[in-house]
This record gives C-alpha cells, structure tokens and sequence, in this order.
C-alpha cells in the first residue's frame, strides 16, 4: 500500500506544478488591430491594401492581414479613423508599424516606382538582416523586413523610459511571449492566427498621448469583463467607461464634405457587417493609449 501524501506534501507539489506549467498554457488575449488618425479613411485603405499587401476588413474604414475565421481571433486589422491633422509616428511612444514581405529588395523597387516616400533604403541590419524605412502619406513610419516566419503586418515598436517593465506588464496584462526578437529586440511575441510582436526600446524623450497618426493599438479579451476586473485590481488607469454597451455592428465616421457638413456623422455598414463589440480605454505605461475590444459574435459571447 502507498502512503498517503502528507496536507503540505500535497501542497508543494501543487505550487510546483504551477511554477513550471509551460508558458503557453497561459491564457492570451489575442493583438487585436492598431488604429491611424488620417484625413482621408478610403485613401488609406485603399493604400494600405496596395502597397502592404492587406486586404478588404469588417468595413469600408479597415484592413485586415489574415483570413476571416468564423470564430476567436480575428485577423489584425488597422482601423483608419477621420482626423483633420495628426503628427507623424516617428519619435512618438508609438513609433512605427512593421510589416515582413518574402524579398524586401523586390518589394522596396515597387514602393519605389509607385512614389511612396522612402526615407532609408534597404540595409543589412545586424542580427536583424535586410531592413528599410518608408512612410505612407499621412506620417506614419514603416519598417519593412524579410521574416519568412511572420509575413504581412509583424509588429509595433513601443518607445519608453523602462522597456523591461514596460513588456513585463503586457505579459501580465494580455499573456503573450516575452523573448527578444533575434536575440536583439527586447519584445513579446503574440501567436493566434498568425505571428505579431510588440517591441520595446529605450527612449526618455518618445511623446506620448494622443495627436499623432499612430493614435492607440487594440487587444482583443474574450471576456472583457473579466479583463478589466483584473486591470482594476492592477490600478490600471481608465480613459472610458470600464462598463461600456454594446456598441451596433456599424461604424460612425465624423465626414466633412460639403454634401453632409462639417461635423455630421457618417454611418458605415458593409457586407458582412461588423461584429457586434464592446470597447473599454486604458492607459497604458510610457503613455500608450489602448483599446480593449470585445467582439461579441467572434467570441462566443
């Protein structure tokens, strides 16, 4: 007969076990979209879709690099938002936006042909390989690199005063991998229906807040409810209501044509609608702006 496993035996085993549970048991609340301040929302999406390879998203404002799958995730998105004037990415605390493409040397001769603006040509970056920097019309910095890995949209480069702590609280926040990319940039890495990274460098004078193109990035809880109890707990600071409604499968864009007014509000709704969500705002560390979107009918909800 066996003997019997002692109360505090029992315990440690326990702890044990949870103190070396693979890491990708733990639950991940999937990078959901990022969102651009531009003065013309079908001229971005069009262009986005042209020059890096996105395709048409949920409405006539976005566009998604992915397949649309009939449940939880969905693909990432950028969501352009109608805004008069915005300041440009670069040196704010979200900096660019990173996109892969199988050879970047063919890809950087058509951005070239087709009079996007190049601001640094492809170079051998070490520890990273061929790299170059672009901008798109409205201010916001790209940086295109070969990752076979990670085609299409690759990750958003965050710059603050304490990148370790920063990296530290998405992983706590929103699960993810911490690991540095190459074994060179410090970053998370998030894995659903495709592979995307939040980086993080060092920099002490990056603005912060609200006003440039690159205007917040979005997380996609399952259960939002549950994820803003947990943010609550953490002190984490709210920039909207943490109890929102549910928000239509339409979207409203602020137009300023003559045929509807300065300041009227445009409703788009395309086929198939979008989904049903509800959103809830936070700050995050180094002055981030996110936003926490539940999509009801993807998540089962």
């Amino acid at each position: 007969m066996r003997p019997r496993m002692s109360r505090l035996g029992a315990h440690a085993l326990i702890v044990l076990l949870a103190l070396t549970a693979p890491a990708a048991a733990q639950l991940t609340d999937p990078f959901d979209h990022l969102h651009l301040a531009v003065p013309d929302v079908e001229g971005a999406r069009d262009w986005y879709i042209q020059h890096m390879g996105g395709n048409p998203g949920e409405t006539p404002d976005t566009v998604a690099w992915g397949a649309w799958p009939v449940d939880h995730p969905l693909p990432i998105q950028l969501l352009f938002l109608l805004a008069p004037a915005a300041d440009p990415s670069a040196g704010s605390a979200i900096d660019h936006i990173g996109f892969s493409f199988a050879d970047l040397d063919v890809k950087m001769a058509e951005l070239r042909a087709s009079g996007v603006t190049i601001v640094s040509p492809v170079a051998d970056v070490p520890g990273i390989g061929k790299q170059a920097i672009a901008e798109d019309p409205w201010g916001t910095k790209l940086v295109l690199l070969e990752d076979p890995d990670a085609l299409g949209i690759h990750h958003v480069e965050l710059r603050v005063p304490d990148p370790d702590a920063l990296l530290r609280w998405y992983v706590n926040a929103f699960g993810g991998d911490r690991m540095k990319y190459k074994g060179v940039v410090d970053a998370v890495r998030y894995r659903d229906l495709g592979v995307f990274y939040v980086f993080a460098v060092k920099d002490d004078r990056a603005a912060a807040g609200a006003g440039h193109v690159i205007d917040h990035i979005g997380f996609g809880p399952i259960d939002l409810d549950k994820a803003v109890s947990t943010l609550t707990a953490q002190g984490v600071k709210f920039i909207s209501n943490p109890n929102p409604r549910i928000n239509p499968g339409c979207r409203f864009v602020v137009g300023d044509g003559e045929a509807a007014g300065p300041g009227v509000r445009r409703l788009f709704c395309a086929q198939p609608d979008q989904l049903a969500h509800r959103v809830v705002f936070i700050e995050g560390p180094g002055g981030v702006r996110i936003e926490l979107v539940q999509h009801l009918e993807a998540g089962g909800h």
